[in-house]
């Protein structure tokens, strides 16, 4: 738990990083989940 909790302190010093961060990551979500293309060749 000794990483989590030093990650947690480092994205409370970096909020704008890990805003970015996560934007791109429900970014990739979202167009993975919503483009029939890339969901219908697996």
């Amino acid at each position: 738990m000794n990483v989590h909790r030093k990650i947690l302190e480092w994205q409370a010093a970096h909020p704008t990083v890990t805003w970015i961060f996560w934007g791109i990551v429900w970014l990739i979500v979202l167009l993975v989940l919503f483009k029939p293309t890339s969901t219908a060749g697996v």
